[in-house]
């Protein structure tokens, strides 16, 4: 009886992308330790990241498929063709996920809702926290938010950038470690009030819309360590530079925010935990 191949070894490559080589590193190096669930069900055997002229970059990965009858035959019958598919395939995948940085990821998978669940930030650790408030002339969208209108002061709006050093992030059985130079990391909120189905309105609360680093251009970090809440690029570009004016001068001072989950600042409470002394919200 003829045997048809049971696994299907598949190389692919990506060149001229618009990142240096080390932060191309550091993401692949993130999506190693998730398994790169997003080839599932293939696998990543290895995998290597080039230096290009002009700051780029390239990616080669070799994986291997697993087959299924009718893919088998299909391997069999007409195998460059199903090769050349396959290779599409997970080149178009690995595309999106390199360069579609602005799109939300919405799981649509078991296997992707389970890889979600694992490796959604569930808390972090921060050191010279701070925070700043700010007014700015912003128009925003009329369904920005589903149940809470953001409110106006003489036209603009007020801004809450929690800010400080990112040291780790804790899943729910892992974390991510952060080594100096530690990134500057900042929580965006708006003031807003409650609004009901019924269309009354309730209490006034600083809303969170997003995460942001000091450099826009390493933004596309975000998504790879978990968080899907990045700002728009109408808010985004109109964050001022002063926000990142806090010392690094060495602090034995750190603070843990346990509840990412939530929907405003005054749930998102911040406890000092590198003392002796009682946890202090902040």
């Amino acid at each position: 009886m003829r045997k048809f191949p049971k696994t299907l070894n598949v190389s692919i490559s990506l060149e001229h992308l618009p990142m240096t080589e080390t932060d191309l590193k550091q993401i692949c190096l993130d999506w190693e330790d998730l398994g790169f669930p997003f080839f599932r069900p293939a696998v990543v055997l290895d995998w290597e990241t080039r230096t290009l002229p002009l700051g780029k970059s390239r990616l080669d990965l070799d994986l291997i498929l697993s087959l299924r009858f009718w893919q088998s035959l299909s391997d069999w019958i007409l195998p460059k063709w199903y090769s050349q598919k396959k290779r599409g395939q997970l080149t178009g995948i690995l595309r999106n996920q390199l360069l579609s940085k602005d799109r939300e990821y919405k799981p649509n998978s078991f296997s992707e809702r389970w890889s979600r669940f694992w490796n959604t930030p569930l808390s972090l650790t921060w050191s010279h926290l701070g925070f700043t408030k700010l007014r700015m002339d912003l128009n925003l969208e009329t369904d920005f938010f589903s149940n809470a209108h953001p409110l106006s002061f003489d036209g603009e709006k007020k801004f809450y950038f929690r800010t400080g050093y990112l040291k780790t992030i804790h899943y729910r059985l892992t974390k991510k470690e952060f080594k100096m130079p530690y990134p500057k990391f900042a929580e965006v909120y708006i003031k807003t009030r409650d609004k009901h189905k019924d269309e009354s309105l309730g209490g006034v609360f600083y809303s969170f819309i997003g995460y942001l680093l000091e450099k826009k251009g390493d933004e596309y970090l975000l998504p790879y360590w978990g968080f899907s809440s990045t700002l728009p690029d109408s808010i985004r570009d109109l964050v001022p530079e002063e926000i990142w004016n806090f010392t690094n001068a060495p602090s034995p001072l750190l603070w843990k925010e346990k509840n990412l989950l939530g929907k405003e600042l005054e749930f998102r409470t911040v406890y000092q935990v590198s003392t002796s002394s009682p946890n202090h919200p902040r």
